[in-house]
């Protein structure tokens, strides 16, 4: 009989729970980054008005900070 070590999956990163500020109305939104897809840019809607925030979030390789950039769909 022959035996093999196991092999466990890598864990998965954690969340990050950040607090962005709405480019059209200026309202704070609690949001979450899945430290595992980064670097990654994504859409998502503002709690308070509904348009469409574009994000971008990137690790610091200096301090490793995440850094998030948000704008509006078309700047």
């Amino acid at each position: 009989m022959t035996f093999r070590p196991c092999s466990w999956p890598t864990p998965v990163q954690p969340l990050e729970y950040v607090n962005i500020t709405c480019p059209h109305c200026g309202a704070c939104n609690d949001t979450e980054v899945d430290l595992s897809t980064l670097p990654a840019s994504y859409v998502e809607d503002c709690q308070t008005c509904c348009a469409p925030i574009m994000m971008s979030a990137t690790m610091d390789p200096d301090t490793g900070s995440l850094l998030i950039h948000t704008c509006r769909e078309n700047d």
